[in-house]
């Protein structure tokens, strides 16, 4: 089924994943300059392509994922959630741009925009592994609404930081 959602800011727009953006997505993850911020790092083809299908289950089951992010019609890059592999009973929030766009204020909007949609659909805490020398990450993260956890888990490292965000789940209408 999926999500058939747009969400048009300010700068850009963001559209449920599809196969129509496997090309633009698989350039993308391919680019080791830019993958830093996706749990799966650098990918080829392959890969790219099962974590579009489980990008489009994700939609399907849960109503909320990962977001195209395009800035006047142009991909620019990723933003949004997936079911957190670490951490039961939430998802991991997820950015990344495409090289010749390092504007710190767009990943925010978009990172910003994502995490939102994901609270309102229902997703009660999400969570972000960053390390903590990635300043851009920190204030990406941090810019959304995210805080670092104060109490670090074990598995962390001493230089990856974890932020999460909680919000109690929407009320929702009754379909009686």
């Amino acid at each position: 089924m999926g999500c058939r959602c747009h969400i048009q800011t300010g700068h850009l727009q963001l559209d449920p994943v599809s196969w129509t953006d496997l090309e633009d997505v698989v350039r993308l993850k391919a680019s080791a300059g830019v993958t830093g911020r996706l749990a799966g790092g650098v990918c080829n083809r392959v890969l790219s392509e099962q974590d579009m299908l489980t990008d489009l289950m994700t939609w399907g089951r849960e109503g909320v994922g990962m977001f195209t992010v395009r800035q006047q019609g142009r991909f620019i890059g990723l933003a949004g959630v997936q079911p957190s592999t670490t951490a039961p009973d939430c998802h991991e929030l997820q950015f990344t741009m495409v090289a010749d766009v390092r504007d710190t204020a767009l990943s925010r909007e978009a990172t910003t925009t994502a995490l939102a949609f994901a609270h309102d659909g229902g997703v009660s805490r999400v969570i972000a592994y960053v390390r903590e020398h990635d300043i851009v990450a920190r204030q990406v993260f941090g810019g959304a609404g995210m805080s670092v956890c104060t109490d670090q888990p074990e598995r962390c490292g001493p230089d990856i930081l974890l932020y999460h965000s909680l919000r109690g789940a929407p009320l929702r209408a009754s379909l009686h």
